[in-house]
């Protein structure tokens, strides 16, 4: 990682690029000529360069020794030796993994038609939005109002830690593990609960690494070419169902693969109660725990083929949910907005190969099953997706359940090209629409939600990883059954689950007195693009461990106050030497920070169009602070 006082790196662009007001492929988010210019470094990449004055992480790894990329190349494809990724990197370079390089207004090109074998009708609806399209106020006046506090909604990060081993430039084993966070305080028995399921998580993986490398190693010298293509692995990915003020339920996913016929895949669901940090078991919500178990064996004969059993299956299922005997673990269930979900695992209690097998409990149809404290009255629901995954949900209220999928065309660099998003028997493919707007594409990687609102709308948010670990989202409506491109925005929900339409923190890489990540809440706006009513971006919980601090070198006039009212705040000039810990800006007018006696001051910043430092009351930053902590 590289930290520089002044925002300088340089960006790889391909000879043949257009930089003018077009995405182009390399470096999706540096349109704008006048902020390019030649650059004389021989160290960045093989390509033809130039520099923008922006963080360019591509650039960065590349000079970094991580190794030649060559053109085009994803930076993810570096091979270090030893590669292990820390929580610390994670939250420094997180603005380079949400926001890109620049920003682009919200688009809402819309595109018709179905790909069934014939060619597809696009029609474009409209074209760049102003601030009125994302919900925020064009006056630029706060909205400080919290839409996650007026919801109940509890925003989450997950983060993940890396740790691998390499020889000859070859992976040989590699560990990842999820780490879960609330983004704002204010609920320390959870906070706790969910740090004990962190630290417990990081010692399950690093006993499982350390168990595992000899045997790597030796394997590689035995079977080199056991290790061309693949490498043992062990994922340990957590998922966030529901999140609010009486409960957080997860999905913990344990994957591992030691070269075996087939990797082994076990998920279990994790309940606390927000307000107590303790952790739930089935029967703790449950009214009536008997009619749960007898509703799920009702299901399990009438929602799959019977032949797929194991003999005497239903003692099984009888032991999970009573226990009794030590062979067989608890039950697996999920507590979401609308409904409980029961998980049987492979090899619970059918084959590994007919997968693992769900029974749904909707509220609306057996609420009398559960105690009423858990229940909602939502009929909106998020469902996550993942590339090649199927999911069933009724997406335009016609009682029948649709299929709904997506894959990503990829070159062989791993560049991605054209989604093709499929609802039963009906695709779209967005290759036509990509020649007018970008963000109709895909990305190295992708991940998604399927999300139904309360008016009945149902959408697919995908979110793509593109040059420079940056990432954008793009949309699309499925209400009628037959996909649409709404459009697509540079925000990305990063690593914050979305767990409700109504109230989901979107990031953006802010590049104020520092570079840092920061969010705002949104919400599924009308057309189904993401809107927000806040114009403030916050930091997060998480940037407590890893704080974006400042000390002054001047005296500085800012704003002071005990809190966040506004007219509590008074004007104070603070002395040199000053640690500021910046909290939170609105990315024009000022950077909020707390000082060492807790209380929170409001620095003011301005900038002119064509500068790439701000001022400080006319005085450049860098002439402010010791440093001025820019990635780049």
């Amino acid at each position: 990682m590289i930290v520089r006082t002044r925002r300088r790196s340089w960006c790889c662009l391909r000879d043949n690029q257009d930089h003018g007001n077009t995405q182009c492929e390399t470096i999706r988010y540096h349109r704008s000529q006048k902020n390019v210019i030649e650059c004389n470094n021989e160290e960045s990449s093989p390509a033809r360069t130039k520099r923008c004055g922006r963080a360019c992480f591509y650039c960065i790894a590349y000079r970094e020794g991580a190794g030649d990329y060559g053109e085009g190349k994803n930076v993810k494809k570096k091979k270090y030796e030893a590669l292990k990724y820390t929580a610390a990197a994670l939250v420094i370079a997180a603005a380079g993994l949400t926001g890109g390089c620049a920003k682009k207004a919200s688009s809402t090109e819309q595109i018709s038609g179905v790909e069934n074998g014939t060619q597809q009708e696009i029609t474009l609806a409209g074209s760049e939005t102003d601030a009125s399209d994302t919900g925020a106020d064009a006056s630029g006046t706060e909205n400080s109002d919290s839409q996650s506090a007026s919801s109940g909604v509890l925003p989450l990060e997950v983060t993940t830690e890396y740790n691998n081993d390499w020889e000859d430039n070859k992976a040989l084993l590699s560990v990842k593990t999820s780490q879960v966070h609330l983004l704002e305080k204010g609920h320390e028995a959870l906070e706790k609960a969910l740090d004990t399921l962190n630290q417990k998580n990081l010692n399950d993986q690093n006993t499982f690494f350390k168990e595992n490398q000899e045997d790597a190693r030796q394997m590689y010298q035995e079977a080199p070419e056991m290790f061309e293509d693949s490498h043992w692995e062990s994922e340990l990915t957590v998922m966030a169902l529901r999140a609010d003020e009486t409960v957080v339920s997860l999905q913990q996913r344990e994957y591992s693969w030691l070269g075996g016929a087939h990797p082994n895949t076990y998920s279990r669901g994790i309940c606390y109660d927000t307000k107590t940090g303790k952790e739930l078991s089935l029967q703790d919500i449950a009214a009536d725990y008997d009619g749960i178990y007898d509703y799920v064996c009702q299901k399990l004969v009438e929602e799959n083929d019977p032949d797929i059993f194991f003999e005497g299956y239903e003692d099984t299922v009888k032991a999970m949910f009573y226990g009794g005997d030590p062979d067989y673990g608890s039950v697996q269930w999920f507590l979401m907005n609308d409904r409980v979900v029961v998980l049987f695992n492979q090899y619970d209690i059918a084959p590994y190969a007919a997968g693992p097998i769900r029974v749904e409990i909707p509220f609306a149809e057996r609420a009398d099953l559960f105690e009423k404290q858990y229940e909602t009255s939502k009929t909106s629901y998020v469902m996550q997706i993942q590339e090649y995954e199927t999911l069933e949900a009724d997406v335009n209220g016609d009682g029948k359940k649709e299929e709904i999928s997506y894959t990503v065309d990829r070159d062989e660099y791993g560049i991605g090209g054209a989604i093709t998003v499929t609802c039963d028997s009906t695709s779209l493919n967005t290759e036509k629409l990509i020649e007018q707007d970008y963000g109709a594409s895909g990305g190295y990687s992708s991940e998604g939600y399927l999300i139904h609102t309360e008016d009945g709308k149902t959408y697919l948010y995908l979110q793509h990883q593109s040059d420079n670990d940056a990432h954008y989202i793009n949309v699309f409506d499925l209400s009628k059954g037959t996909p649409a491109f709404v459009g697509s925005l540079d925000s990305s929900w990063s690593g914050s689950p979305i767990t409700d339409p109504e109230c989901f923190p979107l990031w953006d890489r802010m590049d104020v007195l520092g570079t840092y990540s920061a969010y705002r809440i949104y919400h599924v706006g009308e057309g189904g693009l993401p809107k927000t009513d806040e114009t403030v971006y916050r930091l997060g919980n998480m940037y407590k461990e890893y704080p974006v601090m400042l000390v002054s070198t001047r005296e500085l006039d800012v704003t002071v106050g005990p809190g966040t009212l506004a007219d509590s705040w008074k004007q104070e000039t603070l002395p040199s030497g000053t640690s500021y810990t910046i909290t939170a800006t609105d990315g024009e007018s000022f950077v909020e920070a707390q000082l060492t006696d807790g209380r929170i001051c409001r620095i003011p910043v301005t900038k002119a169009a064509d500068d790439w430092e701000w001022k400080i009351n006319g005085v450049s930053e860098n002439d402010c602070f010791e440093m001025v902590p820019y990635v780049g």
